[in-house]
């Protein structure tokens, strides 16, 4: 063993699927797997077929709990087969996605195929409560970077070209198609500073700029607008932020984290989207997101009355709203010894209004003929949606009808004037703060932010809130 990479000879004491690789003469790749400086096991590659094993200590410890239902504690070695790969879909799931990890793999000289090196490069910070590093690795350093506005502002402004996280002192890894960095904000407060974490320190807050794309103006806005929106309606969201660079910059607290008490390190809370929790490919994200996909999802959770309510007001919430990317790793759950909760929702915006006139232009607008994130039954695009197929929804996720009615009574009573007083109350804060900036190139960027920004929540409460109440409720 003592040409083999390092630190893997200590693995191999512990881990009877490397012993048997080494045997056969097989170098394997090997990620050691954490929570809150914990090992949990290992994640081990060879010939491109993956394999999973249990650290015995953590498999003996009360508070162990498995990564996921498809990857149970009682079974030692997990080992991908040719065809399912419930081990590399897990963590594949762990990646971010589409142009966003052509990107980042660029930066790291690494091909966008190689999952494995991606999550060797980036797994020191990662949705959930994983931490990933090579055997033997050193104690990463702890600590905070001070972020300066201005140089978050250089960032925004150099995509897409350069990922916001480059020259970041932590890689990371966040699922999903958006630029967005962490950062860690002292007691939720980004006038305290925003920092960066150092290599083993966790964060706190995810970040995120306005897209790049000109398919989708605002996008801060119309996500800050649409969660705090949801908030309102009663759905269990977590706190977000608006801050401006100048521009505009969206800061949502992580619910994977424990906040820091009296001088302890925020801890990690293991979290698993629904890919995962089904045992999954992130590739069905869109096409398996329907009520059948759901209805087994409900069946892992623990408390299944409080997620039947919350995951229905967000199925008819995103519905009113016009968010046609409801898929199904936008939707998370907690994961303890006790087994699995629903967690907060998250990534809500309206993404219908880019399908209006407005921003379409009349040949591409196809408004309210967009397609729903979640398919209920024969019914997949918005134009479609009826109060009963809504309620038919609640049903198939075990609600009684009359609660599935009540629910969708608040909505109708609610959500117009509420996103109407939101909308007043953010534009009034946005004037304010404009009006207070001195003269100069910053000022004429918030102005112009501002009028944006304006279109953008006139456009979502006049075009697309109004049109599904409307459709839903032609009477009222």
């Amino acid at each position: 063993m003592n040409d083999i990479a390092p630190g893997l000879p200590l693995v191999a004491e512990r881990s009877e699927r490397v012993r048997e690789l080494l045997a056969e003469g097989i170098e394997p790749r090997v990620l050691v797997v954490l929570v809150n400086d914990r090992e949990v096991g290992w994640l081990i590659d060879a010939k491109n077929i993956w394999a999973f094993e249990y650290s015995p200590d953590w498999r003996a410890a009360p508070d162990a709990f498995a990564l996921s239902p498809g990857l149970p504690l009682a079974t030692g070695v997990h080992l991908d087969g040719a065809s399912s790969r419930p081990v590399q879909w897990y963590f594949d799931n762990l990646l971010p996605e589409e142009e966003l990890l052509r990107i980042l793999a660029r930066e790291a000289k690494l091909e966008h195929t190689d999952a494995f090196g991606l999550l060797r490069h980036f797994g020191g910070e990662s949705a959930g409560s994983l931490v990933l590093l090579d055997p033997g690795a050193l104690a990463a350093t702890q600590g905070l970077k001070p972020l300066p506005l201005s140089e978050l502002s250089q960032r925004i402004r150099n995509l897409p070209q350069a990922a916001m996280t480059l020259n970041s002192p932590k890689r990371m890894s966040l699922a999903g198609a958006q630029h967005k960095m962490v950062v860690v904000l002292r007691e939720n407060d980004p006038d305290k500073g925003i920092f960066e974490p150092l290599q083993g320190t966790a964060s706190t807050h995810i970040l995120k700029p306005d897209s790049p794309s000109s398919h989708y103006p605002s996008s801060v806005m119309n996500e800050y607008f649409t969660m705090r929106l949801a908030k309102a309606m009663g759905l269990d969201v977590p706190d977000v932020r608006l801050i401006h660079v100048p521009e505009p910059v969206y800061l949502v607290q992580r619910f994977d984290r424990t906040p820091a008490v009296n001088g302890d390190a925020v801890q990690r809370e293991h979290i698993i989207d629904t890919c995962q929790l089904l045992n999954e490919s992130r590739q069905v994200k869109y096409h398996n997101a329907n009520l059948e996909t759901l209805q087994l999802a409900l069946r892992r959770c623990q408390s299944k009355t409080r997620a039947r309510i919350q995951l229905f007001r967000w199925l008819a919430f995103n519905v009113l709203v016009g968010n046609g990317d409801n898929h199904l790793k936008n939707i998370s759950f907690k994961v303890t010894a006790k087994g699995v909760e629903l967690a907060p929702f998250y990534d809500l915006l309206c993404t219908g209004v880019y399908d209006a006139v407005v921003y379409a232009g009349a040949d591409k607008a196809i408004w309210p003929k967009s397609e729903l994130g979640v398919a209920m039954g024969p019914v997949s695009r918005f134009a479609d949606v009826t109060v009963e197929s809504l309620l038919q929804a609640g049903e198939a996720l075990g609600l009684a009808r009359k609660t599935a009615e009540r629910e969708l009574l608040t909505m109708k009573k609610d959500l117009a004037s509420k996103a109407e007083a939101l909308a007043q109350s953010i534009q009034q804060e946005a004037a304010a703060r404009v009006q207070g900036m001195p003269a100069g190139d910053d000022k004429e960027t918030a102005q112009a932010t501002l009028g944006a920004e304006a279109q953008l929540l006139c456009a979502i409460q006049y075009i697309v809130i109004r049109e599904m109440l409307t459709r839903l409720w032609p009477a009222s």
